[in-house]
């Protein structure tokens, strides 16, 4: 399966999840310990999203409008308790909820794929996608 594949149909016909077929190698990840959430978002997602599906430009531009709304700076700051004790804060996206962190992303995706299909269709020849949340 494609990567907009997996993102649209959202769960596997045996009603479980998808998992990558292979696990890419993170050779240079040493070198990420300074960057920012969305910079180090995108090294970690363009291990798996080829850029022949989605350009590394376009990339960029999910991850930034994804999480330009946490009110944050650090996106999920990472506060020091004591010792070696530290607490990541989750909560810092529009709905104040953990679940920003993953579904500002996946709804960007979303926009992205369907606009990509919809490109120059009209009226009932367009795809629509119905998302159906919950809350714990």
């Amino acid at each position: 399966f494609s990567f907009e594949e997996v993102v649209l149909k959202g769960l596997a016909s045996d009603g479980g999840l998808y998992i990558p077929s292979e696990i890419p190698q993170a050779d240079n990840w040493q070198s990420w310990k300074d960057k920012s959430f969305t910079e180090l978002a995108f090294e970690i997602l363009s291990l798996y999203i080829s850029p022949a599906e989605i350009p590394s430009e376009d990339l960029k531009g999910i991850i930034e409008r994804s999480y330009s709304t946490f009110r944050a700076p650090e996106t999920t700051p990472l506060r020091h308790l004591n010792d070696n004790l530290y607490l990541l804060e989750l909560f810092h996206g529009p709905t104040f909820a953990f679940k920003d962190v993953a579904l500002q992303f996946l709804g960007n995706l979303f926009e992205y794929f369907l606009v990509r299909k919809n490109e120059g269709k009209t009226g009932r020849d367009r795809h629509h996608l119905t998302v159906v949340g919950a809350t714990s």
